[in-house]
């Protein structure tokens, strides 16, 4: 696919190129040369894109010979707001003799979105994950950070102390593991409704917006931004925000556990009315 899409940016440049050639190759010929000029004799040769196997090999050279700085910059990433989570979507990528080598791949980033680590396992359970969890606690160690205050997983985070996740990382005395919101949200879209559901997307964004909310500085500081630009353009409206415009300029906070509580309670009320549902409530 990227062999093919290169070949044809290729050849359509080529072409631009010959014809910016010919045209002025034509002009020169008519003013300073007696005889007429063959565009074809003097045309540069078509020179075809190199096979995909010659670009993975140089592309692999190059990795290969970055691979230091590469691992320096994966082992000086760290945060104070780890996630761990768990998925198969890269494991189902692997090809050839890796192919169905492991069966999921765990990353741990941080709060600003950074990959701390990723590996490659046959399950999901903790036992393989000592090695991992050992290399990470020595990095924030060696290099003399502090430790991260808070880890969000997918699972394995209830009870106070002896839990899977924690047991992980027990040079971290202070770490509090927490379930990460998104599994939240799935675990309650699992009791109140199936994928298959009409009102399934609606309840997923009811159920965000009551657990989310826009940090008000940032929304005030972004119409203000907005109502400036319509200004300079002569222009009198009302100044209304979409979410395209909300999403990379704002940033998003949890609201209070009471007030979360009270909110989730009536949109469960709300999908629990048989109306929702021909058969006495959610599917």
């Amino acid at each position: 696919m990227l062999q093919r899409k290169l070949q044809e940016h290729h050849y359509t440049n080529y072409l631009e190129k010959t014809i910016r050639y010919q045209c002025a190759l034509g002009k020169f010929a008519a003013q300073f040369v007696s005889r007429p000029v063959s565009a074809a004799k003097a045309l540069p040769p078509y020179r075809p894109v190199p096979t995909a196997r010659w670009l993975l090999d140089v592309y692999v050279s190059d990795v290969h010979s970055r691979l230091e700085v590469l691992k320096a910059k994966v082992t000086s990433t760290f945060g104070t707001i780890l996630k761990m989570g768990s998925n198969k979507r890269v494991v189902k990528k692997l090809a050839g003799e890796a192919a169905g080598t492991a069966a999921w791949s765990i990353n741990v980033g941080n709060e600003h979105g950074q990959v701390l680590m990723s590996v490659l396992t046959a399950s999901e359970a903790s036992e393989g994950l000592w090695n991992k969890a050992d290399g990470l606690m020595k990095r924030f160690e060696s290099a003399g950070m502090p430790e991260p205050k808070l880890l969000y997983v997918n699972q394995d985070c209830c009870g106070k102390s002896h839990t899977e996740a924690r047991n992980l990382f027990p040079k971290w005395k202070h770490l509090v593991v927490r379930l990460d919101i998104w599994h939240f949200m799935r675990r309650l879209d699992c009791c109140v409704s199936s994928e298959s559901h009409p009102l399934y997307a609606t309840f997923l964004r009811k159920l965000s917006a009551v657990i989310f909310q826009w940090d008000e500085g940032d929304v005030k500081r972004l119409q203000e931004a907005k109502a400036k630009e319509i200004q300079s353009r002569g222009l009198r409206l009302p100044v209304e925000l979409t979410s395209k415009e909300l999403n990379p300029h704002c940033r998003r906070k949890t609201r209070g556990a009471v007030e979360t509580e009270a909110l989730i309670d009536e949109i469960l009320t709300i999908y629990n009315d048989p109306r929702c549902s021909g058969d006495g409530g959610p599917d």
